[in-house]
């Protein structure tokens, strides 16, 4: 039984799949299996499966209709027989020393969950792999330290990609399919609820691919009014645990009305009174937040701007997007 589950879940992905499936297998860490779950593809990314599947013997391939990442993701996780369970999206691809690193970063500080940087790029635009440092910066998280970076959107990133985690810590999660953008972060918070620590190295060895329009360039609709309500039950479950969990549920809560306002103010369409909302439930929260040292300094300037109202809010947005094309 391989030492490693790699879970990649599959939609159309034609163009791409060979490119991440190559850099799995180049791994200097070659003692894992590769689940394919092919998520009722029609571009013939299903066929490529099949091929990929044939000329490696450590590569496993699930056809199953198309139900959503989430639920392909849950498909590869019942299948995975590893003693650790990472994830990779089939667009993306990873440096050959990755699983390597993170296991090393993993039995050196003898944690449930190891995390790794990354590096966002363009689809047409990809970067040579990072050559990796003698001497990466390492931190170990304890337990309610790793929650509370967890939600603070920070470098250790809600994403799954980027984590390899003790398949102990799994049995009986799963990813929410009612959850579009958020379900990454909610499966790391269960699995971080059963954790003891969480070790993180700024080694960046995940490419992350940007393609497409992404939910935000789709314009503000329903899955963002469902990610502060995901954010609202998140702010819910750590209340009672009280001081820095339950600041960092509040925390959570507030990046969230902030990013999805974001998205309001850039692309449409505004909704007054869903903002005079959200601004109304900010507030009691801003003195706090400005003070969390965790928040990433964008989201607690964009704070001050928040507290100003719409118009205000937008045309800072509009002002940072220009400075930064």
């Amino acid at each position: 039984m391989a030492s490693v589950s790699v879970i990649v879940p599959i939609y159309n992905c034609a163009g791409y799949l060979r490119r991440c499936v190559d850099s799995l297998l180049c791994q200097t860490y070659s003692d894992i299996e590769i689940i394919l779950v092919d998520d009722g593809s029609t571009d013939g990314t299903e066929k490529l499966c099949d091929e990929l599947a044939v000329s490696d013997g450590r590569i496993t391939v699930l056809h199953r209709p198309n139900g959503g990442v989430s639920s392909a993701r849950n498909a590869g996780l019942t299948a995975a027989g590893g003693e650790f369970v990472t994830f990779a999206d089939a667009d993306d691809y990873v440096n050959p020393d990755h699983i390597g690193s993170l296991h090393e970063l993993m039995q050196r500080h003898d944690c449930d969950v190891a995390v790794c940087s990354y590096i966002s790029e363009n689809e047409d635009r990809c970067s040579e792999p990072q050559c990796r440092s003698d001497s990466p910066n390492e931190v170990c998280y304890s337990h309610d330290s790793a929650v509370c970076e967890l939600l603070a959107g920070g470098a250790v990133g809600g994403y799954v990609w980027n984590k390899l985690y003790r398949r102990r810590l799994l049995e009986g999660i799963e990813f929410r399919g009612d959850v579009r953008i958020l379900e990454d972060l909610l499966f790391n918070f269960e699995v971080l609820k059963r954790a003891e620590s969480m070790a993180f190295t700024d080694y960046r060895s995940y490419h992350y691919i940007q393609r497409g329009q992404s939910a935000m360039h789709r314009g503000f609709g329903e899955e963002h009014r469902k990610m502060v309500e995901t954010a609202r039950w998140v702010r819910d479950q750590l209340a009672p645990e009280g001081g820095e969990l339950a600041d960092a549920g509040s925390g959570l809560l507030g990046t969230t009305i902030l990013w999805v306002s974001d998205v309001m103010a850039e692309y449409g369409p505004y909704d007054r009174a869903l903002f005079r909302q959200y601004r109304a439930e900010f507030m009691p929260l801003r003195k706090k937040y400005m003070k969390m040292s965790r928040i990433p300094f964008s989201y607690r300037a964009s704070a001050v701007f928040f507290g100003m109202g719409f118009g205000v809010f937008r045309a800072a947005v509009k002002a940072v997007r220009f400075i930064t094309r």
